[in-house]
C-alpha cells in the first residue's frame, strides 16, 4: 500500500521487525502506516522479507475487515520526530542502565547531579548544593576513572575529574541519561576505566516554548528558558539558565549561567547535529579541598562543541564527529575581598585547559554481521601558572604548560544470530607521554522470553590527570613519574522485562593495577599522588520497577567491596567509596494533574576525613528522605519540593558538610 504525502514521500505499510541493525534507518523521512487487516492477507504478507521499524513517522491508525468491500476508517496523528542521539548507533550494546524523561516526571530531582544520583551503583559526592561541584564514580571507582559524554561526545576534563560535571546544560533539558559499563564504551572508540554517563539533551523534537523560575531555602534562586523551533529542514534549540545562593553555611553561596544551541537536520542518507555551549560559574568552597582553609573560592567557564555527521549507504554507515572543550578555572586559597592572605600566599591558581579531536567510526554488514572499524585523535593541553613544564613563551599569569595527544584505532565485528548478540572490539591507543597502551571488551546476550542474559569481560586503562602529574600546594604533592592505571573488568547478569514489572540483577569484579590516588598520613595534612600496586572491587547491582495503576515504584541496591589496604595512608579517593547504596522511588497519580511524589535513598560509605578540630571520623552511613507534590494545570506546573526532610548530617566529602531541611518551589509554563 503506497501513496504519496504534500512532500511527495512514500509511504509503506508496518508489517514486521526483524531485528536487523539498520532496520530503524531504512524508515527515516518516510510515512508509515500501521493497520488492522484481514488474517489472510496478514499471513500472505508476512512471508515476505521486506520489514521496517519508525523512527521519524506520521501515524494513519485504520480498522479493516476481511471483507473486501468493507468501508474503512482512517485517523490521522499528529507528527513526532526523534531525533537521533550521537551515540545511538547500531551495533552497539544496550546501556547498563537508562534514567528516561518520563522517569524524571516520577522523581524529585533538582538538578542534572540529583539524576546520576538515581543511576544504580553510581556515586555522585557532591560539594555544597545546586551542581556547584560533583564527582562522579562508578562501582567503587574514582572520579577520575569516570567518562562524561553529553550527546555521546566525549568532554571529560583532562585537567581533573573535578570539572567534568562542569556542563552548559540544565536539568529541564535531559531526555535521559544512559550508565555505560567499560564494554560498551569500547564499543563507541571510548576507553572508560570504570565505566561513563551519557547525558543526552534535547533528542526529541517537538515546537515548544518552556519557562521555568523556582525557589527555595537559603536564597535559592534559579530560571531557565527552552525553545525549539523549524528552519526549514533543520530543527533548531535554543537554551538557557541561571542559578544563584547565598549558601547554606559559610562561604558556600554560589552563581552559575549557561547557554546551551543545538541543530539537527536528517535527510535521506546524511544527518547533521551540531551543537555549542557555554557556562560561566563561581562558588565559595569552604573546606573543599582542606579544612584548614575555609575561606577558598573558585571560579570556572566551560565552552563546548562539536560537529557529528552520519552518512548511510545500503549496507554500511560512516559516523564522524569533531570535538573541542576549553575550561578555565581560577582558584583562590583565601577569596578575594573576604580575607586578607598570609605574606608567604604567591597568589591564585590559574588554568586554561583544551581539548580538541575527531573521531570517525564505520560499519559494513559482513555475513551476518558487521564489521566495525574506527580512529580517534585526540589532543589535551594545558596552561597554567601551577600545572606543567616551565615555558618562557607564556604570558602572565600563565607559566607552565603541558600537552599530550593520542591516536587510537579500533575494530570490532558484531553479530545477531537468532536470540544471541554478540560483539567483540579491541583497541590500541598510542599516547605521546605514556607510549602504548591497549584494550579489548567482549559482550554477549541471549534472549528467550522476557528474559535477557548478559555477559562481558573488558580490559581498560587511563593516563593520569594534569593533576595528578604536576600539583603541587601547600598541602599537595604531586609526581610527574606516574604511570597509566589499568583494570580487568568481568560482568554477569540478568534482567526480566513484563509489561508492569521489570527487574535486573548484575554482578561485577575489577581487578586493578597501578591505581592512581592521592594519600596522606594521619598526623600530616601533606597529600601524595602515587600508583597503588593493586585495587580490587567486586559487588552486586540490583534494579526492580514497577507500575500498577495510579502508582510507579522503583527500587534499586548496590553492594560494592574495594579490597586495598591502605595501611597507615589515608586514602583521598580510592577507597573512599559506597559499600551500599539503596533507592526507592515512588510516585502516585491521585487524580489527574496531581503527582504525589516521595523518595529515600541509604548511603553507606566507606573510607575517613579529618574534621576541622583534627579528628578522624568515618563516614558511615545516612539515610536521606525527600518528597514533592507536582499539579499540572493547562500548561502551567507547579511544585513543591523538600530534600533531607528527617534533618541528617552527613558528608560526602570531609571538610563539606551537607545542608539539612532543604525546601523548594518550581513554577513551569509550557
Amino acid at each position: 500500500m503506497y501513496k504519496q504525502t504534500h512532500n511527495q514521500t512514500q509511504a509503506f505499510r508496518f508489517r514486521r521487525y526483524c531485528r536487523a541493525a539498520y532496520a530503524a534507518f531504512n524508515s527515516l523521512h518516510r510515512e508509515v502506516t500501521i493497520g488492522c487487516v484481514a488474517t489472510y492477507i496478514a499471513d500472505r504478507q508476512l512471508r515476505k522479507s521486506v520489514a521496517v521499524a519508525a523512527v521519524a513517522v506520521v501515524l494513519a491508525h485504520g480498522t479493516a475487515m476481511a471483507q473486501a468491500d468493507e468501508e474503512r476508517e482512517t485517523r490521522t496523528l499528529p507528527e513526532v520526530q526523534v531525533m537521533m542521539a550521537a551515540d545511538s548507533l547500531f551495533g552497539t550494546p544496550e546501556p547498563a542502565a537508562v534514567f528516561t524523561a518520563e522517569d524524571l516526571q516520577h522523581s524529585s530531582v533538582r538538578t542534572v547531579g540529583d539524576i546520576l544520583a538515581l543511576l544504580p551503583a553510581v556515586d555522585v559526592r557532591t560539594r555544597g548544593v545546586g551542581d556547584v561541584q560533583a564527582d562522579l564514580s562508578v562501582h567503587g571507582g574514582t572520579f577520575d576513572q569516570m567518562v562524561v559524554m553529553l550527546n555521546g561526545i566525549n568532554i571529560s576534563d583532562a585537567q581533573t575529574g573535578h570539572h567534568n560535571m562542569d556542563l552548559p546544560v540544565d536539568v529541564s533539558m535531559v531526555e535521559r541519561v544512559e550508565l555505560l559499563t567499560p564494554s560498551q564504551m569500547m564499543a563507541r572508540g571510548v576507553v572508560a576505566f570504570s565505566g561513563g554517563v551519557n547525558i543526552v539533551v534535547c533528542e526529541e523534537y517537538r515546537e515548544r516554548l518552556l519557562a521555568e523560575v523556582s525557589g527555595g531555602s537559603y536564597g535559592t534562586a534559579n530560571a531557565a528558558l527552552l525553545a525549539t523551533w523549524r528552519a526549514g529542514q533543520w530543527a533548531l534549540t535554543a537554551a538557557g539558565s541561571y542559578h544563584r545562593s547565598d549558601g547554606y553555611m559559610h562561604n558556600t553561596d554560589y552563581r552559575h549561567g549557561s547557554l546551551f544551541l543545538q541543530a539537527h537536520r536528517h535527510a535521506e542518507r546524511d544527518d547533521w547535529q551540531l551543537q555549542v555551549g557555554g557556562q560561566m560559574k563561581g562558588f565559595g568552597g569552604a573546606g573543599f579541598y582542606s579544612t584548614t582553609y575555609p575561606d577558598q573560592y573558585e571560579a570556572t567557564r566551560t565552552l563546548v562543541a562539536s560537529a557529528y555527521n552520519v552518512h548511510r549507504w545500503r549496507t554500511a554507515r560512516l559516523e564522524t564527529a569533531l570535538y573541542g572543550r576549553l575550561h578555565g578555572d581560577r582558584f583562590e586559597l583565601f577569596r578575594d575581598g573576604m580575607v586578607d592572605a598570609p605574606a608567604w600566599y604567591t597568589g591564585h591558581n590559574h588554568h586554561i585547559g583544551s581539548t580538541a579531536g575527531v573521531r570517525s567510526r564505520a560499519t559494513v554488514q559482513w555475513g551476518r554481521g558487521e564489521l566495525l572499524g574506527g580512529v580517534d585523535v585526540r589532543r589535551e593541553g594545558i596552561r597554567s601558572n601551577v600545572l606543567g613544564e616551565p615555558d618562557s613563551t607564556l604570558t602572565s599569569p600563565y607559566t607552565k604548560a603541558a600537552s599530550r595527544t593520542g591516536l587510537s584505532l579500533f575494530g570490532g565485528y558484531h553479530l545477531a544470530p537468532g536470540r544471541w548478540d554478540a560483539q567483540a572490539v579491541a583497541l590500541g591507543l598510542y599516547n605521546t607521554r605514556f607510549g602504548l597502551n591497549y584494550g579489548f571488551a567482549a559482550d554477549a546476550s541471549y534472549s528467550v522470553g522476557r528474559l535477557m542474559w548478559r555477559v562481558s569481560l573488558s580490559r581498560t586503562f587511563r593516563v593520569p590527570s594534569f593533576t595528578d602529574l604536576y600539583y603541587q600546594s601547600v598541602n599537595q604533592r604531586a609526581n610527574a613519574a606516574l604511570g597509566a592505571e589499568s583494570s580487568l573488568n568481568a560482568e554477569a547478569g540478568v534482567v526480566a522485562r513484563g509489561k508492569a514489572l521489570s527487574a535486573g540483577l548484575t554482578a561485577y569484579y575489577r581487578s586493578g593495577s597501578d591505581i592512581i590516588d592521592w594519600v596522606r598520613k594521619p598526623d600530616e595534612e601533606v597529600w601524595y599522588s602515587m600508583n597503588h600496586t593493586q585495587v580490587d572491587a567486586v559487588g552486586v547491582d540490583a534494579t526492580a520497577a514497577a507500575r500498577v495503576g495510579i502508582m510507579t515504584l522503583n527500587a534499586a541496591y548496590s553492594w560494592c567491596r574495594v579490597m586495598q589496604d591502605a595501611g597507615e595512608w589515608i586514602s583521598g579517593s580510592a577507597l573512599e567509596y559506597l559499600r551500599h547504596k539503596g533507592t526507592l522511588l515512588l510516585a502516585v497519580e491521585p487524580v489527574k494533574g496531581l503527582v504525589l511524589k516521595a523518595d529515600a535513598t541509604y548511603r553507606y560509605r566507606e573510607g575517613r576525613y579529618t574534621d576541622s578540630d583534627g579528628n578522624v571520623c568515618a563516614y558511615g552511613g545516612v539515610l536521606l528522605v525527600g518528597a514533592g507534590a507536582e499539579y499540572t494545570w493547562c500548561r502551567t506546573t507547579i511544585y513543591v519540593r523538600g530534600y533531607n526532610l528527617t534533618d541528617r548530617h552527613y558528608r560526602d566529602h570531609g571538610g563539606v558538610p551537607q545542608p539539612g531541611v532543604t525546601t523548594g518551589l518550581r513554577v513551569s509554563i509550557e
